[in-house]
């Protein structure tokens, strides 16, 4: 089972702090809102005096609460607001790593691509691609990522998702879940859905 050492205790999970950095601004930058009730003294301590550098690894189960944290108060569990979220994030990726993220006008390369990166990020788990047929996909979330803020992070990365086809050149993009871990499904899963603006046409 993901996250279980041989010894059969779970395994500290981090997060490079390319990504843990955002989030901690996030809540920085919120100083009227009461943080405490979402996050413990030690993930406060990365609010209040902690330098945030983007090589280092951090812990991941103080993401998963500035991502739920976030989700609730900034975000007032409005999902679409999530979904915009993630497309912004990706975004700032694209402009970031461009050249070794996009591939114009091959999607699937371009998903493979960012799939790679991501498992840059996390110490654990990570995306499966599973090709259904041209111009449809299914993504499934590792289950490691866990139960805490699921419901945030899989609309910013449904957002991210189809941003990321949208910058790779298909239009009409259409993404949806399949299946929620939010709602006891074992994994997350999205699909999506696009025309590559070459007479490729989107199913159902």
């Amino acid at each position: 089972m993901e996250g279980i050492n041989s010894q059969g205790f779970e395994k500290a999970r981090h997060v490079k702090g390319s990504l843990f950095k955002e989030y901690v601004r996030m809540i920085k930058k919120n100083k009227r809102i009461d943080w405490s009730k979402y996050l413990s003294p030690s993930d406060m301590n990365f609010i209040k005096h902690g330098i945030i550098t983007v090589v280092e690894w951090y812990p991941y189960e103080t993401l998963q609460n500035l991502g739920d944290a976030i989700f609730h108060e900034i975000a007032g569990e409005d999902t679409e607001v999530a979904r915009s979220w993630g497309r912004k994030t990706m975004e700032g990726l694209a402009d970031l790593y461009r050249k070794n993220l996009i591939e114009k006008g091959d999607q699937f390369q371009t998903l493979k691509k960012f799939i790679n990166m991501y498992k840059h990020f996390f110490d654990f788990g990570g995306f499966e691609l599973i090709v259904r047929e041209e111009n449809h996909v299914e993504i499934k979330v590792d289950q490691a990522f866990g139960e805490k803020g699921a419901k945030g992070y899989g609309y910013q990365m449904i957002g991210s998702f189809e941003r990321l086809i949208e910058l790779s050149g298909a239009d009409e993009v259409k993404a949806k879940f399949l299946k929620k871990a939010w709602e006891g499904a074992r994994n997350t899963v999205i699909e999506l859905r696009w025309s590559d603006g070459n007479g490729g046409e989107l199913g159902p």
